[in-house]
């Protein structure tokens, strides 16, 4: 899922400019592109400054940090992509894993061309993780798992991405509409759902398909009540493929897979994955549910206008769920889970890779590219980083949950004039979710799986074509990319 904030600076060119590697350079110039907006970017800025005065200070080695902005996640790809072939490509780039991936398949049979395996730095006796205090820096077992794992599911050996900045899904809801709908309702199920606590405690109790009974419910209550509404439906799901993947993993149902070669295999045309969307299908058709697919916009837009009372949207944008004025307090909780004993979530947000250029003949860029990644990765650093630095990103690792900084972040979540409902979603995402995270299997290809799924979920939102033509359509899509 393609965070909307990443894009809003399309017309800035940062840093003087979009840099390019294919002009004369220092040989201790390390290029770092990144999609981010321009708090990030400002931020990593600073940070490359004080890294450079610190590598410098105690291993009296110049090296410089240039950070700049490129445009989206798919503008990077093509860059980078498109200069393997001219050498006008970074050492240090954020990226998707599939499009790690598609780094990868560029080497061909020459492994290591390219991507650099962070691994064999990872666990270098002088410079690994935990190695080089003066960085701030930590054992590798410190990263939140699932996080640090996402580097190693390419089917090859080795780590081939690392963790920045990490973001999942939960559920942003309308607070007093909501609650107005929870008492009526409650009274249907024999449960007491009068004050904001309960009815988070509720929302946070249910499955997927007890969250779509409220939805009937509320439904009714409005044509009943307020005929006069306009609500376009109760529930929104910001990302259709984010919806498809997320009912997929939590069912255990067939997605996509790879071998020990690193080839991909298309697996989600199957019954089981058609009686999963059937039953989404029949849950949009009655009103209950609509996707960024199906509507053409993200569900913010109509969550602020009180068009939708629930939406389900990444922790990263989650100040765009921010109403424009107090008209409603936003509520958030983890997102009822499709299968109440498998509450797996999407893991997404920034990761980076390291790329091999060729004036880099001693790895001098290389070397000092994951001396910075780990700089990023400190506890202190990534705390700031996701506090001051970002709109709802987490951090990375274990320990920055536990500093003071991060702790008052999160406190100012709770209820109260300090409420801060972005303080709220971090504290969700860190204590309901809490690692419970799935990675996707990364391959050439596996980004327009993804794509393929999403457009399964828009297209028997939108259509009346028949779920095996539409699952067909888009296997094939799916597996001419492989």
């Amino acid at each position: 899922m393609k965070q909307r904030f990443l894009a809003l600076l399309s017309t800035i060119a940062l840093l003087g400019g979009l840099s390019s590697c294919s002009n004369e350079e220092s040989k201790n110039t390390i290029y770092f592109w990144v999609p981010s907006g321009q708090t990030i970017v400002n931020k990593l800025t600073d940070y490359a400054e004080k890294f450079s005065e610190l590598v410098l200070e105690n291993e009296g080695v110049e090296v410089h940090v240039e950070v700049s902005y490129q445009g989206g996640y798919d503008d990077l790809l093509d860059k980078i992509v498109k200069g393997f072939s001219t050498g006008n490509y970074p050492t240090l780039a954020i990226a998707y894993p599939d499009h790690v991936a598609e780094y990868l398949d560029a080497e061909g049979t020459d492994q290591g061309k390219y991507v650099v395996n962070i691994e064999d730095y990872a666990k270098d006796e002088t410079i690994g993780f935990g190695k080089e205090s003066y960085l701030g820096d930590g054992a590798a077992s410190d990263f939140v798992s699932a996080f640090y794992e996402e580097g190693n599911s390419y089917g090859r050996e080795g780590l081939y991405s690392l963790p920045l900045m990490k973001s999942s899904e939960v559920l942003y809801y309308n607070t007093e509409a909501v609650l107005q709908c929870a008492k009526p309702y409650g009274e249907t199920i024999g449960k007491n759902i009068s004050t904001a606590d309960q009815l988070e405690d509720y929302l946070n109790s249910i499955d997927f398909d007890e969250l779509m009974d409220f939805c009937a419910f509320i439904k009714t209550y409005y044509e009943e009540n307020y005929p006069d509404q306009n609500l376009l439906s109760p529930f929104f799901y910001d990302s259709d493929d984010n919806l498809y993947l997320t009912a997929s993993y939590q069912n255990d149902i067939a997605y996509t897979s790879v071998d020990t070669s690193g080839k991909g295999s298309i697996d989600f045309n199957n019954p089981e994955a058609k009686a999963m969307a059937q039953k989404l299908r029949d849950y949009h058709d009655q009103g209950l549910i609509a996707t960024k697919g199906s509507e053409g916009e993200y569900g913010s837009n109509y969550f602020t206008t009180q068009a939708v009372l629930f939406d389900v949207g990444s922790s990263g944008g989650a100040g765009y769920q921010a109403p424009n004025s107090d008209s409603f307090t936003v509520g958030v909780c983890r997102v009822p889970p499709f299968k109440a004993d498998n509450p797996l979530y999407v893991s997404q947000g920034l990761s980076a890779t390291i790329l091999k250029r060729g004036d880099d003949k001693n790895g001098f860029k290389a070397e000092y590219g994951f001396k910075f990644l780990k700089y990023l990765t400190s506890t202190a650093v990534n705390a700031d980083l996701c506090v001051n630095g970002s709109e709802g990103y987490i951090p990375v690792r274990e320990s920055c949950y536990e500093t003071d900084l991060y702790k008052m972040f999160m406190e100012t979540g709770e209820s109260g004039p300090d409420y801060n409902f972005m303080g709220k979603t971090a504290t969700i995402v860190k204590e309901q979710i809490n690692g419970k995270y799935f990675n996707t299997p990364c391959f050439k290809g596996s980004a327009q799986a993804r794509e393929a799924v999403s457009g399964i979920i828009t297209q028997m939102f939108t259509t009346d074509e028949t779920l095996d033509k539409i699952f067909s359509d888009q296997e094939n899509i799916a597996r001419n990319a492989l």
